[in-house]
């Protein structure tokens, strides 16, 4: 199998890790990627887009300096976006309010469906927003972690969250 045939069908793979936060739609879509270069490495299993790069599918957009790939030729494991900051943006459900995160660092784990954020890290949904050095969201167990120290790290940035007022309101 030729490098291009191996790059095509990878690139066609991670189309199947962006689909956990996404409209039912969105897997449908082609994904669509910009970068001002590539780099398909084989042997360590990684395609590397650099510069100003822009990955698309369907309402899903990301934005970074940096986006490297990871795993073998048939399916992507983990998608790794680096910035200043990173900007992830994607509709959950049709009619809702599109997520939005960012961070110096984006880290999509496929398997476990988690997507881990560091270095001045946010999460914003429908006016409620969520900020620290690192946010885990565990998608499949509808888990959030937010934490004021980034590994390797002396900063700390406490950990803050901002609730809208239509969201405290209760029925009664």
């Amino acid at each position: 199998m030729t490098n291009l045939r191996c790059l095509l069908i990878w690139a066609c793979s991670l189309s199947l890790a962006t689909q956990t936060f996404a409209l039912p739609s969105d897997a449908e879509q082609p994904l669509f990627l910009e970068s001002e270069a590539l780099e398909y490495n084989e042997l360590a299993g990684t395609i590397t887009y650099s510069g100003n790069v822009v990955m698309q599918q369907g309402s899903m957009k990301i934005k970074a300096d940096q986006v490297v790939i990871h795993g073998n030729i048939d399916r992507a494991t983990r998608v790794v976006a680096k910035g200043t900051p990173a900007h992830f943006q994607q509709t959950p459900e049709i009619d809702a309010v599109p997520v939005k995160a960012a961070a110096v660092r984006l880290e999509y784990e496929v398997k476990s469906k988690s997507l881990l954020l560091q270095g001045d890290a946010s999460l914003n949904q429908e006016g409620t927003s969520l900020s620290g050095n690192t946010i885990e969201y565990d998608v499949k167990n509808a888990v959030v972690k937010a934490g004021s120290t980034l590994n390797g790290s002396d900063s700390k940035k406490r950990v803050k969250m901002v609730i809208p007022p239509k969201l405290l309101e209760s029925d009664n």
